[in-house]
């Protein structure tokens, strides 16, 4: 057997619920797979021939020491996937690299930590009655925010709090994630897996997870989604792809997920198996 290990987080100790299957599908490879909780301390990544990121679902608190923690797995053994696109994709300002490579992205007002912005001068000359600030490092619903111009007080109170120590991102609302929700395009190896469909539950959830389903590709966002994955410049083990449509009808690219999306593989037949033979492909002496 050759032994790995899958990087999660302390509160799913055990991977996350919807990608778990996995470990069972590497073991009729002939890999055992172990779930390491990536904060742990103790924990001693000599017998891992490599490690997959995939639920570290607290990464976003400490970017810093979750980027120490992975060059340190990448100086011993083999990381999933590289350390280069790790951390290239956890800061959001990639978005901006890919639009400007020609990738359609939802508008966005880049804002360093430590500037001073009149929001109500920037969203009134975008014409954004309703927009959301979060930072560009983060995860989930974690300083997400939400306002109504008619709020812009409130907003910019948040917004200075933020920006005070917080590089952040101020976006439109996008009125899909009231009605027909985001989608997501996985890839393993860079070949199309699967679609979810992730429901319009911004307000209280926004990555949509336990609702998800899976639903057949719109072949215009399948191609968009491999558009995405060429510019990124080299093929990961895994990676999502979260499409919406905007307010103007186009469908842009809201995030693609390299580090530890959830990849919904229990929802579609044959998913896990796939996942499994693409971590396979990549460690040596291992069943292909």
């Amino acid at each position: 057997m050759i032994d790995i290990a899958i990087a999660t987080c302390s509160y799913h100790p055990d991977l996350g619920p919807l990608d778990r299957g996995v470990i069972a599908e590497l073991a009729e490879l002939g890999i055992r797979a172990t779930p390491l909780i990536w904060t742990d301390a103790k924990a001693s990544l000599d017998p891992f021939a490599a490690v997959v990121v995939q639920s570290t679902w607290d990464s976003h608190l400490d970017p810093q020491a979750f980027v120490t923690w992975a060059r340190r797995v990448h100086a011993q053994t083999a990381l999933f996937n590289p350390l280069h696109l790790l951390e290239w994709n956890l800061n959001k300002r990639y978005l901006l690299e890919l639009e400007q490579q020609g990738i359609p992205i939802t508008p966005t007002l880049w804002v360093s930590a430590g500037s001073s912005v009149d929001l109500r001068n920037e969203v009134t000359a975008r014409g954004w009655t309703r927009f959301v600030i979060k930072p560009v490092v983060s995860a989930g619903a974690t300083e997400t925010h939400v306002f109504d111009v008619a709020g812009i007080e409130t907003a910019q109170a948040t917004f200075d709090r933020l920006v005070a120590r917080l590089d952040l991102m101020i976006q439109p609302y996008l009125l899909a994630f009231e009605t027909e929700g985001e989608r997501s395009y996985i890839f393993f190896d860079g070949v199309f897996s699967h679609a979810v469909r992730r429901p319009p539950t911004l307000k209280s959830a926004p990555r949509g997870f336990d609702q998800s389903h899976e639903m057949p590709p719109i072949e215009a966002e399948l191609q968009l989604s491999r558009q995405v994955l060429a510019k990124i410049g080299e093929t990961p083990v895994y990676a999502r792809v979260d499409l919406a449509t905007n307010n103007d009808g186009v469908v842009r690219l809201q995030e693609v997920e390299l580090v530890e999306p959830c990849l919904f593989t229990s929802l579609a037949p044959g998913a896990q198996q796939r996942y499994a033979r693409a971590i396979a492909r990549r460690l040596p002496n291992a069943p292909k």
